[in-house]
């Protein structure tokens, strides 16, 4: 049942799945994916296609719920780690105190957007992740908690075709008091995943400041030892440059980094300060000479590159500026240079987790999509609905 989003579908394999799987949550949350509908993807009729398809899962008795008020432990393990946390929900009062430390800034317009998918669909069916900091007693006994827990048998264990395992621990009343009170000695959360996800949840609780069903944010929360941060890469499209253009831009900024070719096989950028650059005229290793924005690169990109060498004034809203998933290898990554002439890719070395936390302790912020975090997690497997 439980899917990936189907934004990470090709058309074939959406189709694949609809056709095959009756029970997978692809056809409530793309509920034209199968049938024509009237109805514009985003409006208010849309996300009632999705309502209608979710209450036919629970009409169906295709969906559990737990008789009692509870939490669940749920364990991923996949081919490039392990992680276990929490999965419950998250009272909006401690986001509003500031506990949840932030570190991306949101559009008002997809905040207002999803509130209104949460509003008229009636639940969240995709928790946000977070990490929770270790050096605390409160850790300390949430670890020791969460391994008793994992050496019970589970309730739910399972595989998926991208290699990865789900297990999933579902908690007694007593059990789930005794977990949560543990919990709230951990001083603050690092959002990692699921900015416009709390945002928009904020947005539905002011809304309906009575509603208590509305007044929790569903999430999965782990140590922050177990999270995974993966560089993410530009790639700059429709935009044409001479050698002798990569040649300037080398001299402008001779003073800024050390430039060095890079010859087959390509591996990624070894530490922060070190950025890949692959275009058609060849690839570069550039090494920066001082770190910039908090030693953020993505940040010295944006200013030095970007903005002056590509006219890219707006990361968020350009055309010509795609982001590539820091699971693409070095190789995939010239590979798309080979076959497009009128692109280059700027390959970016993971920030580090002290970075996110320094930054989020500051109330600053990370340039748009400066990281890719995993573990990722899928639409169905936990569901919040507000309707009770």
């Amino acid at each position: 049942m439980a899917s990936r989003s189907y934004l990470t579908y090709s058309k074939a394999e959406l189709r694949d799945k609809l056709e095959r799987n009756p029970y997978s949550f692809l056809h409530v949350i793309n509920p034209d994916g199968q049938q024509k509908i009237q109805a514009k993807r985003g409006s208010k009729d849309f996300f009632q296609w999705v309502k209608k398809g979710f209450q036919s899962f629970q009409a169906n008795s295709w969906l559990e719920s737990p008789a009692d008020s509870t939490l669940a432990i749920y364990r991923q393990e996949s081919p490039h780690g392990t992680c276990t946390g929490i999965v419950g929900l998250m009272d909006l009062a401690f986001v509003e105190q500031g506990k949840l430390k932030r570190h991306e800034q949101t559009l008002k317009k997809r905040e207002r957007l999803f509130a209104t998918y949460l509003e008229e669909v009636g639940c969240n069916a995709e928790p946000i992740l977070c990490a929770y900091p270790e050096d605390n007693l409160a850790a300390t006994q949430l670890t020791a908690h969460l391994a008793a827990i994992k050496s019970s048998r589970s309730d739910y264990d399972f595989s998926t075709t991208d290699r990865i395992r789900h297990t999933v621990w579902i908690l007694k009343p007593a059990q789930a008091a005794q977990l949560s009170s543990v919990a709230d000695g951990i001083p603050a959360l690092y959002l990692a995943d699921g900015h416009h996800r709390v945002a928009s949840s904020l947005e539905l609780g002011r809304r309906n400041p009575e509603d208590a069903h509305k007044q929790g944010l569903l999430t999965f929360a782990i140590p922050e030892s177990e999270l995974i941060i993966r560089g993410y890469h530009r790639e700059v499209v429709k935009v044409e440059r001479s050698k002798d253009d990569w040649s300037a831009l080398f001299n402008q900024l001779k003073d800024e980094f050390d430039c060095e070719p890079l010859q087959a096989p390509f591996e990624a950028p070894q530490s922060n300060g070190v950025l890949h650059v692959h275009s058609t005229h060849g690839s570069w290793k550039w090494t920066l000479r001082a770190p910039f924005d908090q030693g953020i690169d993505a940040g010295w990109l944006n200013e030095s590159v970007l903005k002056p060498f590509f006219q890219i004034i707006d990361a968020r809203k350009d055309p010509r500026l795609k982001y590539l998933p820091g699971t693409l290898a070095s190789s995939q990554l010239v590979a798309r240079i080979e076959k497009n002439s009128d692109r280059c890719i700027f390959e970016l070395h993971p920030v580090l987790m002290d970075q996110v936390k320094d930054i989020a302790n500051n109330g600053g912020t990370l340039p748009p999509k400066s990281t890719w975090i995993e573990p990722k997690l899928r639409s169905g497997l936990f569901i919040h609905s507000f309707e009770q």
